[in-house]
């Protein structure tokens, strides 16, 4: 019961002390609410990673045949120059370390962009079949969509305008291409902005309804 009591406590104080932002704006609780979530969020990361990292990879690949001990010198040589970073003067033995951090990460990024957004989004503009399998809903559906990622890539278009006719009727066709291309950028951001505030205000509902349940369980476990 203590335990629980202590709990519902520090639960709702930090609650209070996040809520304190919408009405006082930034201070001192507020900022002490924020440093507390970083000392927390890092403090599990370290303890998190030294379990994975050591206990779980290292020390069994030290123990292991010679092949798994030779694959664990890349690793252990670039995280330890990476620790380097945190000293001023010697931070330059770290940047190959964190170069090979980048690189990996951007080529995993840019992967990902490719393999889960560009080709499944050019794979559903042009399936025909599956348009017209569904009757004129579903053309419709695939001419705005084919249309609109035509027209959202022409956005990102810049072209001088030149003084031939023809090539002055494309710059002019990729202009409006481009301005109705800003029109569906602006939707899809709007859409996005929506559903972000929605999901802030079903938390912050939720946060709210926490301190009324917690005041409630303070009162019983206190016996009121």
């Amino acid at each position: 019961m203590t335990l629980d009591l202590i709990g519902v406590a520090v639960g709702m104080l930090l609650t209070v002390l996040i809520l304190s932002y919408l009405i006082f704006g930034d201070n001192p609780l507020y900022r002490l609410a924020l440093h507390l979530l970083v000392g927390a969020t890092v403090g599990y990361g370290v303890a998190v990673t030294t379990t994975t990292l050591f206990l779980q990879t290292i020390l069994p690949a030290l123990q292991g045949g010679t092949a798994e001990r030779y694959g664990m010198v890349i690793p252990l040589i670039l995280g330890l120059l990476m620790l380097f970073k945190g000293f001023p003067r010697w931070a330059t033995l770290g940047n190959l370390s964190t170069a090979f951090l980048i690189g990996v990460g951007a080529a995993v990024v840019t992967a990902s962009a490719l393999l889960g957004t560009i080709l499944p989004q050019v794979t559903a503009s042009g399936r025909l079949s599956d348009w017209l399998s569904m009757g004129s809903p579903g053309l419709v559906n695939g001419l705005l969509v084919a249309g609109g990622t035509i027209c959202a890539l022409l956005a990102f278009a810049f072209t001088l305008p030149r003084r031939r006719a023809l090539r002055g009727l494309w710059n002019s066709t990729v202009g409006v291409a481009g301005r109705i291309g800003r029109v569906f950028l602006l939707s899809a951001f709007g859409a996005a902005f929506a559903a972000a505030l929605t999901a802030s205000l079903s938390i912050l509902i939720g946060r709210i309804y926490a301190i009324v349940e917690g005041v409630q369980d303070l009162l019983h476990l206190l016996g009121g």
